[in-house]
């Protein structure tokens, strides 16, 4: 064999070994430098430790606020859309006020006055009293309905003056401001109108004569003005709970640009940056 050759292959053999054996000693000595140098110090291991555990209560916080995030965006998107619906709800009031100005005619039919009631209102709207009277809740309180007249038979005398007592009556035991007597036959209502002396009883004892129309369009009002003031107090909550929301951006956004600026800062510094101040910094 050709002894340039050899010589060739061993020279490279030594090259290689020394090369092998000065990378070993300089990761030896990177590693005895990590174990013995400053980062071994408590303080360091320390301050390590409490940047993890602030890196780790961040990276929670990132995962933990997606979905109430994502929640809160759906129900301000769906909060924007019910509000954008409300002219609805003026529109179909403003349909119902639209029928009491036109000529409208129930349709009349043998019931008792609770079941009159219950078409309209709820049950916890209305309820009895004594003699047949029934209490209504209006946006002035509680108010005595009374209905009066047998259908096919006339309207006498005594059958007012005995229901003008009862409404009396019920109007001072309740101290309400007012009471309806419910007249279901159009005679009986037109008769009633016709008698100055039953009206002028009625004005005495703040009560107001109302046939079957008169009574629905009451009826009618109360439910919807009860429905509308739930649908005002359900909306002005809703609204009301975004109010916390104005401003939490801005400040989450200065907290997280003052953990920015502190992290670089700290970097800088322990990397050999001139300390300054930290308004001068800013400046």
């Amino acid at each position: 064999m050709n002894l340039y050759f050899l010589l060739g292959l061993a020279g490279a053999g030594f090259v290689f070994w020394g090369a092998a054996v000065l990378t070993f000693s300089r990761l030896s000595q990177g590693s005895a430098a990590r174990r013995t140098g400053p980062e071994a110090q408590p303080a360091l291991r320390l301050a390590e430790k409490w940047l993890a555990e602030s890196q780790q209560r961040i990276e929670g916080l990132v995962a933990e606020a997606e979905q109430p995030l994502s929640a809160a965006q759906n129900e301000l998107l769906e909060l924007r859309l019910e509000a954008g619906r409300l002219p609805q709800g003026i529109k179909n009031l403003r349909l119902v006020r639209d029928v009491l100005e036109r000529s409208f005619e129930p349709k009349a039919a043998d019931r008792s006055l609770p079941e009159w009631l219950g078409i309209y209102l709820g049950a916890t709207d209305f309820g009895p009293g004594e003699n047949g009277v029934q209490f209504i809740k209006t946006p002035l309180g509680r108010m005595p309905v009374l209905q009066v007249g047998m259908s096919g038979k006339p309207l006498q005398g005594n059958e007012m003056k005995e229901a003008l007592g009862v409404l009396s009556r019920a109007l001072d035991g309740i101290q309400a401001s007012a009471g309806f007597l419910f007249l279901p036959d159009a005679g009986h209502y037109r008769d009633c109108l016709a008698n100055a002396e039953w009206m002028e009883g009625l004005k005495a004892h703040r009560l107001m004569a109302v046939d079957l129309k008169g009574l629905t369009a009451l009826l009618a009002a109360l439910r919807l003005s009860g429905d509308s003031e739930r649908v005002l107090e359900t909306f002005r909550k809703g609204i009301d709970s975004t109010k916390a929301l104005e401003g939490q951006t801005d400040r989450m956004a200065a907290e997280l640009s003052r953990l920015t600026s502190s992290a670089l800062r700290a970097r800088a510094l322990m990397e050999g940056g001139v300390p300054m101040p930290e308004d001068r910094e800013l400046s």
